[in-house]
């Protein structure tokens, strides 16, 4: 349930930015999340109404856009997805790469009135 941390921390950055900037109401907020991140974007979604009550974000809606992952070969150059290619390169069978994308974890906009 590590989620509900994560989704505290986003909420209490949140409320900073809003409180020194007197933004007085948010709409949405979107934050992207990367798949190899293991974090479940349904617990998100539960635990943000409940931390967002009483606040600027309360009623806003949580906006989450999933980051396939996306790896680089060293030894080759492709570019390729590691979760379906078993952690392999499908260009030369190494398993030395450099992973690209499907680890963030990142607030990326902001909606407010």
């Amino acid at each position: 349930m590590h989620e509900l941390s994560i989704v505290e921390n986003i909420v209490s950055t949140t409320l900073q930015f809003t409180n020194e900037h007197k933004i007085e109401k948010v709409s949405f907020l979107t934050v992207q999340v990367g798949k190899l991140t293991g974090v479940e974007p349904p617990y998100l979604q539960m635990y943000y109404g409940d931390l967002t009550k009483g606040s600027a974000l309360e009623g806003s809606e949580l906006k989450i856009e999933e980051i396939e992952p996306e790896a680089f070969c060293r030894c080759c150059g492709e570019v390729f997805n590691p979760e379906e290619e078993e952690r392999i390169c499908p260009g030369c069978g190494m398993a030395d790469y450099e992973i690209l994308h499907g680890k963030e974890l990142t607030v990326k906009e902001l909606g407010f009135e």
